[in-house]
């Protein structure tokens, strides 16, 4: 009697069709996860925060140049990929006037913006803005920004001016740039030889439809920069990740960059000074020490924001000129992550703390982080013990600023948040975050 194999062999083929199917399945489901772990890690409302605490230092170039900068402006500086002309650098050796910036990745050093500076022949108290570009995939996360900020403080520039092209108006219009024409307008003038200059660079580029813009502010001053009132953030690392961090609501271009165009009244660089700590374990320890020596250097007093400490009086107004200048540091993380970055810390013991208690701050409004610990009554203080007492990032800012004497100042910090959690998703408040 002969067996046919024919029903053996379909068996097998069935057998194998299911086991190919189940690893093709396992193998989507793994991207899939992959995918939106990645999506999750980088959401919407902490994208600014994440751009915020970037590790990149400021270098100024030197001629002749790194060959990496001829590089990066190839590949980042015009829209069209397959133009490759690099804009003009300085070709003498560096005079002081003329000066190239990058902001650079501490750890892989590489470019990630860089823009060219020159003082103006005619006048040297006005500085030429051009070549300033950001790397295609680091754009959208506040670099250009930080370093135009940055670099005009280095170079000690009082005026700045630029030819915009239509594309980068608002931008320019977020750092305090105002149309040359509003100036005119409004019976004000504007040097000669600016506009002689700008009129030759329109002519040559009348496709591109440029714009005379001028920045005055005093905040590029540095004796009026030092004189302002300091917020130091000391940042636990996993604040990058937190959708409902609040500390960059206190950086300009960011909260414009999410929410829209800032009324000039409304922008905080020019009353309070922000600077970033971060801390990510025991090896930032000597970092943070130092940043504070540099700080006691520059002749600031310097408190640090903790329960407990001395109850708040009334200090002098930020801006004032009468030395010296404060700084505040305040630790931004969960209360158990600042905490352990106390203990951990040890620079932090020496310096005088700060209590808010004892002012009249409004009580907490911020409702984006939920209670299913219990966390609120375990470290509030108040009598009550609901938790009224303990501010966010921004609250805690916001009083600072007012017991300066800053009041309107410490209402737009206020605002801001309150924009900020009226237009975060509904299904995210009070549920996120419990282990506060």
């Amino acid at each position: 009697m002969v067996v046919s194999n024919k029903g053996v062999h379909h068996r097998h083929h069935a057998l194998l069709f299911q086991l190919m199917t189940y690893f093709l399945l396992s193998s989507s489901l793994f991207l899939l996860r992959q995918v939106q772990t990645s999506y999750d890690a980088t959401p919407r409302y902490a994208s600014a925060a994440n751009a915020f605490n970037l590790r990149i230092t400021l270098q100024r170039c030197h001629h002749p140049y790194n060959p990496n900068l001829f590089d990066f402006y190839r590949t980042n500086f015009h829209d069209r990929p397959s133009k490759k002309n690099v804009p003009s650098l300085p070709k003498k050796q560096d005079d002081g006037a003329d000066a190239i910036y990058t902001l650079k990745s501490r750890h892989q050093d590489e470019i990630l913006a860089s823009l060219r500076l020159t003082k103006s022949k005619n006048d040297n108290q006005y500085t030429f803005l051009r070549s300033l570009c950001v790397s295609r995939k680091h754009r959208r996360h506040g670099l250009a920004s930080r370093l135009f900020k940055e670099s005009l403080h280095h170079f000690d520039a009082r005026h700045c001016y630029c030819f915009a092209s239509p594309e980068l108006v608002s931008f320019y219009q977020k750092l305090g740039f105002t149309p040359a024409l509003e100036f005119i307008e409004e019976g004000q003038s504007i040097p000669k030889w600016m506009m002689n200059s700008y009129e030759s660079m329109a002519n040559r580029n009348s496709h591109k439809e440029l714009k005379l813009y001028v920045k005055y502010s005093p905040s590029l001053i540095t004796s009026t920069q030092n004189n302002l009132t300091e917020i130091v953030l000391l940042q636990h690392h996993t604040e990058l990740s937190k959708k409902t961090a609040t500390g960059w609501l206190l950086n300009d271009t960011q909260y414009a960059d999410q929410f829209g165009e800032i009324p000039v009244n409304d922008f905080i660089e020019n009353r309070l000074k922000l600077t970033l700590w971060k801390w990510g374990g025991s090896n930032d320890i000597t970092y943070i020490e130092n940043q504070i020596s540099v700080l006691k250097d520059d002749n600031r007093r310097v408190y640090l924001l903790w329960t407990g400490g001395a109850a708040a009086g009334v200090a002098k107004g930020s801006g004032e000129n009468d030395k010296p200048a404060e700084t505040y540091i305040i630790l931004d993380g969960t209360w158990q992550q600042a905490k352990k970055m106390y203990r951990k810390i040890t620079p932090l013991w020496s310096l005088p703390k700060l209590s808010l208690q004892g002012m009249n701050v409004p009580p907490s409004t911020y409702v984006l982080r939920g209670d299913y610990s219990g966390w609120r009554k375990r470290f509030s203080n108040n009598d009550e013990g609901d938790g009224s007492d303990l501010l966010c990032t921004a609250e805690v800012a916001a009083a600072v600023i007012e017991r300066c004497g800053d009041a309107t100042c410490a209402n737009v910090i206020r605002s801001r948040l309150d924009t900020f959690q009226s237009t975060f998703p509904p299904k995210f408040k009070g549920e996120t975050d419990t282990k506060k």
